[in-house]
């Protein structure tokens, strides 16, 4: 049996271990509010955004053509959003498994990698797969002016032909808090891409100042920008959400430790209290006469 020191120096330790997970899953609640705040609003902008280019799409001739309306190819560049930190339960683990296995598959014949976050970046590092690019401050702050200085360089990347599609690979804000890992296609913007946006009420004989081309042009940027976002929004509000629960059951499994400890304690101050009355019951009784 452990003796009454280190049972209490257990104790103390889980007790301070309890304080800290208690105020990480605090401060995770408040980010989390934050976030899902941020992203019921980027959630209507997205929303218009790609209602705005399906009804682009379907109303265009059919022989348009533009830079960001073209075949798939096989140079790919991928996006993948992960978290700076870890104690967030499977959140990094699931969304870099997903993107371990996207990045890996063959029918690409060159891929570009560009990463979110410290764990995203360390994670291919340690696979030895080569990344191009990282960004290691904008998924714990994610504003509208990281996604639009990224898709600003995609877009004029994308046009100078250095790359056939543009996936984001990021965790999914589902309805309930659920949480899903997710592989979106960025670009090229078809018909394929937003056919799930809402649909704008069909009008005939629709004309495009001064091209379909031109307006689709102009449209794209905007609508990259919003796609980024709201996948940068999402991730931070399913990692803090992620980090909420993990943190809130490392405190419920601290607390059941220190109760058995306390118990345990008890036991060993009961078994040492009756190890001192048999010592002085079992003494000489000689010893005790004045």
């Amino acid at each position: 049996m452990s003796s009454i020191a280190e049972i209490r120096h257990h104790i103390k330790a889980i007790g301070e271990t309890a304080k800290i997970t208690r105020a990480m899953h605090l401060i995770a609640s408040a980010k989390m509010k934050k976030a899902l705040r941020a992203h019921d609003q980027t959630v209507q902008y997205y929303s218009l955004v790609r209602s705005n280019m399906r009804f682009i799409l379907d109303n265009a001739p059919d022989d348009f053509r533009s830079d960001f309306y073209r075949a798939n190819g096989r140079r790919a560049c991928y996006l993948v959003i992960a978290g700076d930190k870890g104690m967030c339960g499977g959140y990094n683990h699931d969304v870099l498994k997903l993107a371990y296995k996207e990045v890996q598959d063959t029918r690409h014949l060159n891929t570009r990698l560009i990463t979110f976050g410290h764990m995203a970046t360390d994670f291919f590092r340690r696979k030895g797969v080569l990344v191009n690019e990282s960004y290691l401050t904008a998924v714990q702050n994610p504003t509208i002016d990281h996604a639009r200085e990224l898709a600003a360089s995609l877009c004029d990347r994308y046009k100078r032909d250095e790359f056939d599609e543009v996936f984001v690979i990021f965790t999914q804000m589902l309805k309930g808090g659920i949480t899903k890992p997710t592989r979106l296609s960025l670009l090229p913007i078809t018909k394929h891409t937003v056919k799930a946006a809402p649909m704008h009420t069909p009008t005939a004989g629709l004309q495009f100042w001064p091209s379909a081309r031109n307006v689709l042009d102009s449209m794209a940027q905007h609508y990259v920008v919003g796609v980024i976002y709201s996948c940068l929004v999402q991730s931070f509000a399913s990692e803090n959400r992620a980090r909420m629960t993990a943190m809130e059951s490392a405190t419920r499994n601290a607390d059941d430790m220190l109760k058995k400890l306390q118990l345990k304690l008890n036991h060993a101050r009961q078994a040492a209290i009756t190890q001192e009355i048999n010592e002085i019951i079992g003494g000489n009784p000689e010893s005790f006469k004045l």
